[in-house]
């Protein structure tokens, strides 16, 4: 992604609100794929050993003809590698402007950038405005105490009602 976004960074500009869109991501499937060609990269290096050890293995036991399965085999995972650009196209894409705007911006506002679109952010951040959602996931009752401060309750024996604190270890 390093080497796509600087060459990206060379002919274009950035906006405001700068996002990879499609025709981006059309070019860094081709830059990726070019790549792959001129050998520069291996899209199937972690399979790349084993398929050729199982080709020598067929050879010397003599099935000479298997050896247009093991090449078609090569060929389907190829194919298999090319849809992943769509089946995680989403997260490709994100860091595909993560690697262009790290050329422009300092990495507190990279890091701030992708805390806005982190899923998991998201989702924690809806948890604990909700309070019922998150008093359920505790597993705890709120009651208020003498000077009109929320405390949780429990029925448990670890529960502090000075603190609302609760300690439960499992070995």
């Amino acid at each position: 992604i390093s080497d796509f976004a600087s060459e990206w960074s060379k002919s274009h500009q950035i906006t405001n609100n700068f996002e990879v869109d499609d025709a981006t991501y059309r070019d860094f499937q081709n830059f990726v794929m070019q790549k792959q060609k001129e050998g520069d990269i291996k899209l199937d290096a972690l399979y790349a050993r084993p398929i050729e050890d199982l080709k020598k293995a067929l050879t010397i036991s003599g099935y000479q003809g298997s050896s247009k399965e093991v090449d078609q085999l090569r060929a389907n995972i190829m194919s298999e590698m090319r849809k992943d650009f769509d089946k995680y196209r989403k997260d490709i894409k994100e860091d595909i402007g993560v690697g262009i705007l790290s050329r422009y911006l300092p990495e507190s506002m990279l890091i701030e950038r992708s805390i806005k679109s982190d899923v998991q952010v998201a989702a924690a951040a809806n948890l604990v405005s909700n309070e019922g959602k998150f008093n359920a996931l505790l597993a705890r009752e709120n009651t208020v105490d003498a000077n009109n401060n929320k405390i949780a309750l429990s029925e448990d024996d670890n529960f502090d009602k000075d603190t609302g604190a609760k300690l439960s270890l499992k070995w």
